[in-house]
């Protein structure tokens, strides 16, 4: 019987969400991550930050606001409190037998939060053909941008919780989406205790994670506090990649 790994973590800068990720991946943990995000304005490969950007760079100082360039796929993102965040662990090879089957993981993802989405009491959610994401009638309720490396997954969703989020949508042009509208399962009417029982309860409708059994975080997979000084800035996660692979007999000692 396959288990599937489940950690959370509250008031988590992205970046070291991005290394926990890499290093989970080394390590061939299949799982969630799962976080609500210090606030980030993350940009994708196809971003033009020049106009998805709104805010001015001295604004977003003086806010504490980061901006990360990535090399996930899409355009501009804002990850901050009052939203989930969730980064998949695992390898296309092991779920797919095929390490670039990234649109069909990405699409079963997305099924999958919105399944999860309609059973919390969402109404109407779903995909738009113009758009990406998981939307309702009110606006997009979830964004969604990955990269692969050597089959494994990285970066993930981010699903709007709380009303308290949607301040933080006026600094960029989401998804490079000029007023886009925004909601938020709070919005929606679905009533949330915290976001990590919400994380623990979508889980089980993502598929792409596959496993029988949750087993959470544990000192033993407890890593990112051990090794908090490997990577000191990770702008890229290619970069992460390159560091995790050049140390995997660092991360096999766990003591």
């Amino acid at each position: 019987m396959k288990s599937k790994f489940f950690a959370y973590r509250s008031n988590y800068a992205y970046e070291q969400a991005l290394k926990f990720q890499g290093i989970l991946n080394a390590e061939e943990y299949t799982g969630l991550l799962a976080f609500e995000p210090q606030e980030t304005i993350t940009l994708g490969r196809a971003s033009e930050p020049e106009i998805e950007v709104i805010a001015s760079e001295e604004f977003l100082r003086v806010r504490g606001t980061q901006i990360l360039a990535t090399d996930r796929g899409g355009k501009t993102l804002y990850q901050g409190p009052g939203q989930l965040v969730g980064f998949p662990v695992g390898n296309l090879k092991a779920i797919y037998n095929d390490a670039r089957a990234v649109k069909r993981f990405t699409d079963e993802l997305v099924l999958g939060l919105a399944h999860a989405c309609a059973v919390l009491g969402v109404k109407g959610v779903g995909t738009r053909s113009d758009y990406p994401g998981l939307w309702t009638n009110r606006g997009m309720l979830a964004s969604v941008g990955l990269t692969v490396k050597d089959g494994h997954v990285f970066h993930g969703f981010t699903l709007n919780v709380f009303q308290s989020c949607i301040p933080g949508y006026s600094l960029i042009h989401p998804c490079g989406i000029e007023q886009c509208p925004i909601t938020t399962l709070e919005q929606e009417g679905v009533r949330v205790e915290s976001l990590e029982n919400l994380a623990a309860r979508i889980l089980p409708y993502l598929s792409v994670i596959q496993g029988d059994e949750v087993f959470r975080e544990s000192k033993t997979v407890s890593y990112e506090s051990t090794y908090s000084n490997l990577v000191s800035t990770v702008s890229r996660s290619q970069m992460a990649i390159e560091h995790f692979r050049s140390n995997l007999e660092t991360f096999g000692n766990r003591e």
